[in-house]
């Protein structure tokens, strides 16, 4: 028999951990959406930032063309590392329903895994694309102090644009916004609806009353 989220009552115990919890949740939801996001809302999420992407490689270009160069690859990379580390966990991992098409992607490369919430995943690792910003904006404030010149003032102009306002506007009203699974996002500032349900519900297996540890992450769609 089981229970209204999916998890069947003779593998879950009494107490279960965390990521016991998730593992047994994530593998009893497989495929949380099978709605399917358009090629232009795809597009209108990865080309911005391509192009911010290329807009700190010039700006760094203004010091040097090696650094330049070795920004974009690691730019590069933490789209790969977000493959590898992050979509394998994601709810969308293996479906068109990814915002930004990384689902689809990631499960061509790397398999699914389930051992682990996705929002702890998804906090513990998104800050490799941190530099992607903070770096270029750096090097922009040191080139302005120390040889400012106008193509420096427009690239910087049109990187703050893009990476400040374009993109998280993008995120928040388009890409996030449709997201099936965005109350697990912390990039949306989610709190924790399961884990509150459960209490309010009481949830309980067997007759006894399942006790949840205390953790940050949601789990389950």
């Amino acid at each position: 028999m089981e229970d209204s989220i999916g998890i069947n009552n003779k593998e879950l115990k009494t107490k279960p951990g965390a990521d016991q919890l998730a593992k047994l949740i994530n593998n009893g939801t497989p495929g949380c959406s099978t709605k399917k996001i358009p090629l232009w809302l795809v597009l209108l999420d990865n080309v911005p930032t391509l192009t911010m992407f290329i807009l700190g490689a010039l700006i760094i270009n203004q010091i040097s063309t090696i650094w330049a160069v070795v920004f974009m690859a690691y730019a590069l990379f933490s789209v790969v590392y977000f493959w590898a580390r992050i979509c394998p966990f994601c709810h969308h991992y293996a479906s068109q329903a990814c915002p930004c098409g990384y689902g689809v992607i990631s499960a061509k490369f790397f398999k699914k895994r389930t051992d682990k919430p996705f929002i702890r995943v998804f906090k513990n690792n998104l800050g490799i694309v941190f530099p992607n910003w903070f770096v270029p904006t750096g090097v922009a404030i040191y080139l302005f102090i120390t040889q400012y010149n106008q193509t420096l003032l427009w690239l910087s102009i049109a990187f703050a644009l893009i990476g400040y306002v374009i993109i998280p506007l993008i995120s928040k009203f388009v890409g996030c916004k449709s997201c099936d699974i965005k109350d697990e996002c912390p990039w949306m500032q989610a709190k924790n609806k399961i884990k509150d349900q459960m209490a309010r519900n009481g949830t309980t297996v067997d007759g006894k009353k399942i006790i949840i540890p205390e953790m940050e992450e949601q789990v389950g769609c």
